[in-house]
């Protein structure tokens, strides 16, 4: 199937970015591009434990180093440190990270130099964090709704998870949704870049009228919103995503399996002939 620029709208359902731009860069490259974007954003994050986190950073001989999956969890990190420096032994240890946007952060805001902003999710983490002799545990921020991955495969390392912040669908979700959704009159593309991000658009819609859709596809007398997920093409951004979406028994038109935008532009141009 194809389609053109002219005739596809593009809305990412995303948090507010955690560097702050005055655009987010996903919507900006979409735009640079030619393409309509829209950000509707689609969860909140409440930051909590600080004290707690606080004593494991002054602690950074129990340790064998720390990973930061998320910019939220880096995010945490600098939050709890708001009033105070980190101990500089924490130079010494492997600050491991998942993606660009969170090493940016850490680099930036917290002064270490992390390893694997090449890797695009957890999975691809894996073999950078086994490269390296680590008989202590390594020090985990983590939200909420962490799924575990990098200790489910990885035995022979201990992970100490600490929560740093909580994931609550954005307050305004569906007045928002419903305002764009009211002036979009194109194709529509949908970019999910969560697995709670796609439950908090799922949940906006009755479970009942849901399975009545995708069972019979009768979309022209469908409110809007309801035709959202059955009507358009949906895009994942990494692997966890697309396979949240596609448990939920929606096809999926494309995977990115980095979160990176150009990752983004280049799996949408494979679609869009």
């Amino acid at each position: 199937m194809s389609h053109s620029k002219s005739n596809t709208t593009f809305i990412i359902f995303k948090a507010y970015s955690e560097e702050n731009e005055p655009i987010d860069p996903y919507i900006s490259i979409l735009k640079n591009q030619g393409y309509e974007a829209h950000l509707i954003p689609t969860l909140e994050f409440e930051y909590h434990n600080f004290d707690i986190l606080n004593h494991k950073l002054q602690n950074p001989h129990d340790y064998s180093g720390m990973v930061i999956t998320s910019p939220r969890c880096a995010r945490g990190v600098i939050k709890c440190l708001a009033d105070g420096k980190l101990d500089e032994n924490w130079l010494k240890k492997p600050i491991f990270v998942v993606g660009e946007t969170t090493s940016r952060l850490v680099n930036k805001e917290l002064g270490l130099e992390p390893i694997g902003a090449d890797s695009g999710n957890a999975m691809t983490l894996i073999p950078i964090i086994l490269k390296y002799e680590l008989s202590k545990p390594l020090l985990a921020p983590c939200g909420n709704l962490n799924l575990n991955i990098l200790s489910d495969n990885i035995k022979t390392v201990k992970f100490e998870n600490i929560e740093v912040y909580q994931t609550i669908p954005h307050n305004n979700l569906k007045t928002n949704l419903d305002l764009l959704l009211s002036q979009i009159k194109n194709q529509i593309g949908v970019i999910f870049f969560s697995p709670s991000g796609f439950r908090a658009i799922l949940d906006l819609m009755p479970k009942q009228l849901l399975s009545q859709l995708y069972l019979t596809k009768e979309l022209s007398q469908l409110p809007l919103k309801h035709k959202l997920l059955c009507d358009c093409n949906i895009f994942a951004i990494g692997p966890t995503t697309g396979a949240a979406i596609k448990e939920a028994g929606y096809i999926l038109t494309g995977t990115c399996e980095k979160p990176k935008p150009e990752s983004m532009l280049e799996m949408i141009q494979s679609f869009i002939k």
